[in-house]
């Protein structure tokens, strides 16, 4: 039996119980639905804005972590809803800001990721207002600095909220954390065993495959092994480790703990972490991925510009390593056993589909290869670009899926973690794990990728006597604690939320309660101006400070006619060193009466910290820019915003944006000419010119009297009577 309603189209949406209930609900109060993959979210999302719209006029947001997902959502509600489709809208980056922010007036439904919807809040483009239903997919995302955490927080008091997830999570604290966010105040769970479940429920057979590395493969990673024993035996001697067994885990939180120390050992004890879990890293590519992979990651290592990779990449038990894998002309036994199983499978049905997934864009590329060499049909399907060019574009992505859906020569989609959620591929009846992986989340749906068709399979191809094994129990196990914490949370769940929306005062209902006191601390907010590329320092500072995003031909935040900021996180100020960007930005800076450089952190790697002293001390002595040290992006926001409360709501000063490059006082001129002259720096000029007063009086100046000066050798003074002395001569003709 079919859904009648009127913004449903006819016939098209099967009636089911479970998910009518849970719409009843969602329709009540805010709720997080848990549901398993294939059992029709995004029918209850349908259904949901349906019941909205239908009750009061508004607008409705769905937003889901992918383009290739937002494009599925957009051609349901096109198949499924009675409005016009003019006014379902898919917002991507591609479009411009300004018809963006035309396309959030005019349209009723919108479909797009929280990264755009973030943006273009900030930004001040949403009639936040406007809308009465947020629909937020794979709610799993809404916790910690997320962009979905940012989106709900925005909408949170003020609109209907329906949260959508296959598996929340084993952690009750985390789900709660979800649940917090989203401003979540019932939950709904159903899982295969209920009986109005269950008969929907695809059953995935799940089969374990060994494979066994080779003596070679064995010999190398004893090699890698032993050297990251070496710097784990550093760190055991000084007492950061009782044990040189450790896992990445463990490795992971004491670089964060080590930031922390203080005293002159500091830096090196990073370093020496950090080759640790570069070393950890090797190994687990090497046992899980074999050489290619390998040898690709320590070919990355190589252009690494940082101290700790030159010193692993220069360590002879990894070049020995290294050189055996080059020389070794056997592939890691995964790729065999791989081949094996896909073949088998065709020799049943030829026009089978299958998934495999690989957690690493080389590994992707190898398996693709091979199964072409084999004559079997197979497409990448990954991420967009990194920084090494590898990757899809979001119409690539989606262009890839249609193909794998629609061409009968294509029967293996080899993917990256990229297609885990949501998408919803047909009759997909095989998904091969190329490797375990530790989540219980991203286990369940890579899995529940084979649920689509009639009931699958689900091949993991194990490494034995790796830490694929741990892996894999480690998922098996965190998904059993998931399934039994999913039955006992719901009454657990709905209880502590009531508990919570005793206290809970969202921000519709602060507004309502004092909305006198709100619109004075509304006039009261100061205005920043944003470089573009600063969006997320702009989040922190949003609802605090009125913002302007602009192109700025230099500083990143202007805070008044007469402060400008530049912000360098520790990495940037490094970086701008080496590359000499630094001082020519600080010159720039000067076109303000009173610019401020703002360091956010204190991780310092690629340079030695005496150059990071002489550095900050030039810029405090030479170029009269003080420095304001930060611990954090969020510091860095709360520096900011007090710097533009003092400026503009203290002392008055209005906000001025200067482009071009203001005209140079006369000694400004004076000091640009002397610095001109070879090896004399800001210092030397200021020194020459206080003492000679005028710069005719240095031109006339003897080579013993410019050495009278502060910073002036033997050399220097030389070298510039010549420039003045010297005759110029036309160029020769070459």
């Amino acid at each position: 039996m079919y859904i009648n309603h009127p913004l449903i189209k006819p016939n098209t949406l099967e009636s089911r119980t479970y998910q009518e209930l849970i719409v009843a609900k969602a329709l009540e109060k805010n709720t997080l639905c848990v549901l398993g993959t294939g059992l029709g979210k995004t029918v209850i999302a349908t259904l949901t804005i349906a019941g909205v719209l239908s009750k009061r006029d508004g607008k409705v947001l769905i937003i889901a972590p992918s383009r290739p997902l937002v494009e599925q959502h957009y051609n349901s509600l096109k198949n499924f809803l009675n409005i016009p489709e003019k006014e379902i809208v898919v917002l991507t980056g591609k479009i411009p800001p300004e018809k963006r922010k035309k396309l959030w007036r005019t349209g009723k439904v919108f479909v797009a990721t929280p990264q755009i919807v973030e943006n273009d809040i900030v930004a001040g483009r949403v009639p936040v207002d406007d809308f009465v239903l947020l629909i937020v997919d794979e709610a799993h995302h809404t916790t910690g600095n997320h962009s979905y955490t940012f989106v709900a927080s925005t909408f949170k008091g003020k609109v209907r909220v329906l949260g959508l997830t296959a598996s929340p999570g084993s952690d009750i604290d985390r789900v709660l954390e979800v649940c917090e966010n989203l401003g979540i105040e019932h939950v709904e769970i159903r899982t295969p065993e209920d009986p109005d479940v269950r008969k929907y429920v695809k059953t995935v057979k799940i089969r374990t495959v060994k494979v066994k590395l080779p003596r070679e493969y064995q010999e190398c990673i004893e090699l890698i092994r032993s050297a990251l024993k070496e710097r784990l035996k550093i760190l055991r001697d000084c007492k950061l480790i009782h044990s040189i067994v450790v896992n990445r885990s463990e490795l992971l939180a004491l670089q964060r703990r080590v930031m922390e120390i203080e005293g002159e050992s500091k830096y090196e004890l990073i370093r020496v972490v950090s080759e640790a879990i570069k070393l950890d890293y090797a190994v687990e590519i090497l046992e899980c991925q074999g050489k290619d992979a390998f040898l690709n990651y320590f070919e990355r290592l190589g252009s690494q510009n940082t101290r700790s990779a030159r010193e692993i990449v220069r360590d002879p038990k990894v070049l020995k390593a290294v050189y055996k894998l080059r020389t070794l002309d056997i592939d890691h036994p995964k790729l065999d056993k791989l081949l094996e199983i896909v073949k088998d499978i065709l020799s049943k049905n030829r026009k089978e589909k299958i998934i495999v997934f690989a957690q690493y864009r080389d590994t992707v590329e190898k398996i693709v290869n091979l199964l072409r060499e084999n004559k079997i049909g197979a497409l990448p399907f990954m991420g967009q670009s990194n920084r090494g060019g590898k990757g899809m574009s979001q119409k690539e992505q989606i262009k890839t899926l249609e193909r794998f859906k629609g061409d009968d020569s294509i029967n293996v989609l080899v993917s990256t973690s990229v297609s885990e959620e949501g998408i919803d591929i047909t009759s997909v009846n095989y998904v091969i794990f190329y490797e375990p992986v530790p989540s219980e989340i991203r286990f369940i749906q890579r899995k529940g990728r084979a649920s689509r068709g009639e009931g699958g399979e689900c091949i993991i191809l194990i490494t034995e006597n790796t830490r694929d094994e741990a892996y894999y129990w480690s998922a098996i196990q965190k998904e059993r604690n998931m399934k039994r914490i999913l039955k006992e949370m719901v009454k657990t769940l709905n209880k502590k939320l009531r508990e919570k929306k005793k206290d809970y005062r969202g921000p519709l209902d602060a507004y309502l309660e004092e909305e006198t006191s709100s619109k004075v601390e509304e006039e009261k907010k100061p205005k920043i101006v944003i470089d573009h590329r600063e969006k997320n320092i702009g989040k922190l500072l949003f609802g605090r400070a009125e913002l302007e995003f602009r192109n700025l031909e230099f500083g990143d935040y202007i805070l008044s006619d007469r402060v400008i900021v530049e912000r360098k996180t520790s990495e940037d100020f490094e970086n701008s060193i080496i590359d000499k960007r630094l001082f020519k930005q600080l010159k720039e800076l000067k076109n303000y009466e009173r610019p401020i450089l703002i360091i956010e952190g204190d991780r310092f790697e690629r340079l030695e910290e005496n150059v990071i002293k002489g550095a900050i001390l030039s810029i405090v002595l030479d170029y009269h820019i003080p420095i304001l040290f930060s611990k954090s992006p969020e510091e860095t926001a709360d520096i900011l915003l007090k710097l533009a409360e003092r400026e503009q709501l203290k002392n008055k000063r209005p906000v001025e944006i200067r482009t071009g490059k203001k005209p140079m006082s006369l000694r400004e001129r004076q000091r640009f000419i002397v610095e001109s002259f070879p090896d004399v720096g800001p210092v030397t000029a200021e020194n020459l010119l206080l003492s000679f007063e005028t710069i005719e009086n240095i031109v006339n100046a003897s080579e013993e009297e410019l050495m009278k000066v502060e910073g002036v050798g033997k050399a220097t003074a030389r070298k510039i009577k010549e420039v003045l002395t010297e005759r110029y001569t036309k160029s020769p003709t070459p």
